[in-house]
């Protein structure tokens, strides 16, 4: 199976020296390995800072069918929305009405493909706000747009890995990089250790 992860920076594993998307990919060549080639896993990694549920949306389509293949079937996890809440010009990147929309907009194309698809949640910010590049992130308002997400996944039966229990279980400033918005190498450790059994689950292997 094809796995493409589409997401942010978090997904893409900014300002880690290994990211979640990166360890998953090394534990699933781990199970090609050791299952002697009987099952076959692959993971691209599609994350690109800075991405929005509207910008994953625009190019979703052109990473799909770029990475096509007939024996490949494929397996989608989506991973955003710090993202969407973000505060410039005083408004956010994605009013919450939008975000709706992408995300079932999102779901649909993917269904086009197959029925694996997982949503990974977003972990918290390391505080309540945050000023990063002359945006502001709030927790807040990540948890609201989880909690739609969540409602939306729920409807269309989709499953959906929350990250802040585990973060938050955790509590520690060690989780986050410099900036207290990307997760630091444990952060991604955490995020990788929440993802796999669950992607494990979904894919039956």
């Amino acid at each position: 199976m094809r796995i493409l992860v589409f997401g942010d920076s978090i997904a893409y594993g900014s300002w880690a020296e290994t990211g979640w998307v990166d360890l998953i990919k090394r534990e699933a060549h781990k199970r090609v390995i050791e299952s002697q080639g009987s099952t076959k896993l692959q993971v691209i990694n599609l994350g690109i800072g800075s991405d929005s549920s509207t910008k994953i949306l625009q190019r979703m389509a052109a990473e799909i069918d770029s990475r096509h293949s007939s024996s490949w079937p494929f397996v989608f996890i989506f991973s955003f929305g710090t993202n969407d809440e973000r505060i410039s010009d005083d408004k956010p990147e994605t009013s919450i009405e939008q975000f709706e929309t992408n995300v079932r907009d999102i779901i649909r194309e993917a269904r086009t493909h197959t029925d694996k698809i997982l949503f990974v949640g977003t972990p918290p910010i390391g505080q309540p706000l945050v000023v990063f590049k002359g945006a502001e992130y709030s927790d807040e308002r990540v948890k609201t747009y989880e909690e739609r997400l969540r409602t939306i996944l729920e409807s269309e039966d989709i499953q959906f890995v929350p990250i802040r229990p585990a973060f938050e279980q955790a509590g520690s400033d060690s989780l986050y990089s410099y900036d207290h918005l990307h997760p630091g190498n444990e952060g991604h450790k955490l995020i990788a250790a929440t993802v796999l059994p669950e992607l494990y689950n979904l894919l039956n292997v």
